[in-house]
């Protein structure tokens, strides 16, 4: 039997009777325990301790890794896998680490990593990364780059730390996986052909409050009210202007955050809504008419305003 997979399943053996600690003596999660075991067993990489960086740092950078179901949701937690072609969309930066350190896509080509053995990375429209917070019930793309491709199989350590694992033939250059992430908490995944094993990624999946599944297709709940609190009018560098002629007091959510309501504080009621952003990067724009959700994730240019058109029942335009 193959090393890697002995190793594994002694491991397996062992998880649920062990407490790690990291260099500094902290207690790991089940999942980093078991990450740090598969590693000392010569699997993956060493865990990089410390905590992922605080909220607020990159928030505005997650939104692009994941996405909104519409209608039902998937039936399994690990979707198929299907060819991908990376020239089609070619990144301009990488994270590394569960520290998520910034690499110019360009840099990390020249290195040894990217010319050959297997990579995963969580992908995203403009950028790669090791690691991602995602709310619950969002899609998540997964880019397995490998130079041999074959019979492999995709590992995941859940947040209570059980190591599971998917059998698939993985495309020669690159291969996509869809992820839902269905469980809060710490997701590690890694895959092995061969046994040449790849890096370890990290899904981080938060409480998104009531949830789209497996109740209803709508988020926020039709019977909801706009929050008594709001976080403060968005504002930065870059107009923004949603117009809808179909739809009149709907909400408007602005990186997760409720930002008003179209027709409110003394605005007209004629389906325009504008607020101002900070430009130069993505943001994940969400408009709700009290029965569906209308989410884009898109870039925006700074300084330049950007119109969004949505109409009810139809995706957004830009």
């Amino acid at each position: 039997m193959n090393k890697v997979l002995i190793s594994i399943i002694f491991i397996i053996s062992l998880m649920g009777c062990t407490v790690a600690l990291d260099g500094s003596g902290v207690e790991l999660r089940p999942g980093e325990a078991v990450a740090e075991m598969l590693f000392e067993s010569g699997i993956g990489q060493p865990w990089v301790g410390g905590n992922p960086p605080s909220s607020g740092t990159y928030d505005s950078i997650y939104s692009q890794y994941y996405w909104t179901y519409k209608g039902s949701a998937p039936k399994k937690h690990i979707g198929s896998l299907k060819m991908h072609v990376i020239g089609n969309s070619l990144p301009s930066t990488v994270y590394f680490s569960y520290q998520m350190q910034a690499v110019p896509y360009t840099q990390y080509q020249s290195t040894a990593a990217y010319s050959g053995g297997n990579s995963l990375w969580i992908l995203g429209s403009s950028s790669w990364s090791q690691y991602a917070k995602v709310p619950q019930w969002s899609g998540v793309s997964l880019l397995a780059a490998s130079t041999t491709g074959g019979q492999g199989y995709l590992y995941e350590i859940t947040p209570d730390g059980k190591l599971s694992k998917e059998s698939f033939s993985f495309f020669s250059g690159s291969s996509q996986i869809d992820f839902y992430a269905d469980t809060i908490g710490q997701h590690i995944l890694l895959y092995i052909i061969g046994g040449q094993v790849s890096n370890a990624i990290v899904i981080e999946v938060t409480n998104a409050g009531p949830s789209a599944y497996p109740t209803t297709s709508s988020y926020p709940p039709a019977q909801i009210l706009p929050p008594t609190t709001t976080v403060p009018p968005a504002t930065g560098d870059t107009p923004v202007t949603i117009v809808s002629q179909g739809m009149r007091g709907y909400q408007v959510f602005l990186d997760g955050n409720y930002i008003g309501t179209e027709g409110t504080g003394g605005e007209a009621l004629d389906g325009r809504f504008s607020f101002r952003v900070i430009g130069g990067r993505n943001h994940d724009v969400r408009v709700y008419d009290g029965q569906f959700n209308y989410p884009k994730t898109m870039f925006f240019q700074k300084g330049v305003q950007k119109i969004i058109y949505v109409e009810p029942g139809t995706t957004v335009y830009i």
